[in-house]
């Protein structure tokens, strides 16, 4: 090990760096002044006199009563352990201080929380009515939380329509469309409870958000064209209803939402989600196209002269729909591919546009397949 080396531990163990320099120079010297040690330590001349003094109050060296002083190493053996031991019991001594501190807190904020509970579980329970049962819900946090909470709530059927974002897009997705994915949890949730749960979306979900590896028991129906759908919401138990909203003369969906209780305005929207529902494509049907697709566009790359690793990365990637490039990565290593083939493979594609990457939420997906099949049959791979 290298003095640079011993230096960074000694500073691991307590010291600051010229003190940890002093201290070796000190061991190979025996000996030295604060007039010597600048050369022999690289430490400013001006900072000798306070370093070795520091080192001989930590124990590291003594001081002779001499003119000038002069300074010699207390052995690695016999101070290393006490120091350590010192420090092990300062730190010990700090971590039981903040687990005290934090304690403190959680105690207060349980207090807190008894208390209002208490308190306030009375409020509201009188003969209250909304005169007008209908909120504003600003903020995408705000919309995520306002579906999140009427999916944990709900008893009988939720209901939701909307599109998938654009794929070369770095927006994060909207609520309406992250609560199938980011909340999976919630929704698995309330269909073990007997919810009964409709998602009505564009064909295009699929294999680039949703993976083909989706179970086709799941109510799942699709539409072709995006013209199809012209509005995104939100029913839970056919008593609320969060509309997304979009400004003036613009396709972009925004992130302001309409919170309605109210049957009747439940109902309106029901009975457009139940003609959509009709005309769309079972997931059933759609599901066979899609793997052939993605069947099609493997052989073309394969044709095309890709390499192995770019045909079982896209492979994969349709298979387990929007993901991490961590678990993406983890996916196919298992499939006789290293890590770099599977970096340079990923950076190809994203290249030539068969994957994209949402760095907003760092998610990598897969472009549509007969995207890339058009894109395949122009020409060789460049």
């Amino acid at each position: 090990m290298n003095e640079d080396e011993l230096a960074s531990r000694l500073q691991q163990l307590g010291l600051n760096l010229y003190e940890s320099r002093a201290y070796l120079a000190l061991l190979g010297r025996m000996q030295l002044s604060a007039k010597d040690l600048g050369q022999a330590a690289r430490i400013p001349q001006s900072r000798t006199y306070d370093v070795l003094e520091s080192l001989a109050t930590k124990g590291f060296a003594i001081a002779t009563p001499s003119s000038p002083k002069l300074y010699t190493p207390v052995h690695a053996d016999k101070v290393l352990p006490a120091y350590y031991r010192s420090k092990r019991v300062e730190l010990q001594s700090q971590v039981a201080k903040v687990h005290e501190e934090a304690q403190i807190k959680l105690d207060a904020l349980h207090e807190a929380y008894v208390r209002l509970m208490d308190t306030l579980k009375e409020v509201g329970k009188g003969d209250f009515r909304v005169p007008e049962p209908v909120w504003v819900v600003e903020g995408r946090e705000s919309i995520e939380n306002t579906i999140v909470t009427l999916v944990q709530g709900a008893t009988k059927e939720l209901l939701r329509i909307t599109r998938p974002p654009e794929l070369q897009g770095n927006s994060p997705f909207d609520p309406f469309y992250i609560i199938g994915m980011e909340h999976r949890k919630f929704v698995d949730e309330a269909r073990e409870r007997g919810v009964r749960i409709r998602w009505l979306s564009l064909v295009t979900e699929i294999p680039s958000y949703i993976g083909l590896n989706i179970e086709a028991s799941q109510e799942r129906r699709y539409l072709e064209h995006g013209e199809s759908i012209s509005e995104k919401f939100f029913i839970a138990d056919n008593d609320a209803v969060v509309l997304n909203l979009r400004g003036p003369g613009s396709t972009a969906f925004g992130s302001v939402a309409l919170l309605v209780r109210s049957e009747v305005a439940c109902s309106v929207f029901k009975e457009h989600f139940e003609t959509l529902w009709q005309r769309a494509k079972p997931l059933a049907d759609v599901l066979p196209r899609m793997r052939e697709l993605v069947n099609q566009v493997c052989a073309k790359m394969k044709e095309s002269g890709h390499k192995r690793s770019d045909v079982v990365l896209y492979r994969t990637l349709a298979g387990i729909g929007a993901t991490s490039e961590d678990r993406l990565k983890e996916e196919i290593l298992g499939k006789r591919i290293s890590a770099e083939e599977a970096h340079e493979s990923l950076v190809r594609l994203l290249r030539r546009g068969s994957v994209h990457k949402n760095n907003s939420l760092k998610l990598i997906m897969v472009e549509a397949p007969s995207k890339v099949l058009a894109t395949l049959n122009g020409g060789a791979v460049p």
